[in-house]
C-alpha cells in the first residue's frame, strides 16, 4: 500500500499524509510501531472500503488518552462500536478479486472528502 491515509491525533486534529504502511503504523502507535486493524466500511462489488488502525491494544488505556473525536468519527462512518485511545489512522481498501479479502490502498479523493466532512461534523 502506498498513497494517502488519514491521521486523527488523540487531540482530535485531522491530517492527511502520504506514506507507506510502516509510516502509517508508526503514526498509529508511535511508542511501539504496531497496530491493530479493523474494518470501518467493507469493500464490495469492486468498490472501495475503509480500514482503521489503532495502537497495540494490550497497552492502550494506560499509554494513550481517549480519542473522543476518532471514536465519534468511526461511529458516524458506520464502523464498529468501540472506544478508541490514542491516534487513529484510516486507509482505503479494495476487495481482492481472487479471495475477496481486503487489500490496503491509499484513500481516494472521495474518501478524503468524506473523512474531512465527517470530522468537521463531529468536532
Amino acid at each position: 500500500m502506498s498513497g494517502i491515509y488519514a491521521l486523527i491525533r488523540s487531540d482530535g486534529r485531522l491530517e492527511f499524509r502520504d506514506g507507506v504502511p510502516e509510516q502509517m503504523h508508526r503514526d498509529t502507535d508511535p511508542h511501539h510501531g504496531r497496530s491493530a486493524s479493523f474494518t470501518i466500511q467493507r469493500a464490495s462489488w469492486d468498490g472501495n472500503g475503509l480500514h482503521g488502525h489503532v495502537g497495540d491494544v494490550s497497552c492502550m488505556a494506560s499509554t494513550y488518552p481517549p480519542n473522543h473525536i476518532a471514536t465519534a468519527l468511526v461511529a458516524a462512518l458506520g464502523g464498529p462500536d468501540q472506544y478508541i485511545f490514542g491516534n487513529l489512522t484510516i486507509c482505503g481498501t479494495q476487495a481482492s478479486p481472487d479471495s475477496g479479502q481486503p487489500i490496503l490502498r491509499g484513500l481516494t479523493k472521495a474518501q478524503q472528502h468524506l473523512i474531512h466532512d465527517v470530522h468537521t461534523a463531529v468536532t
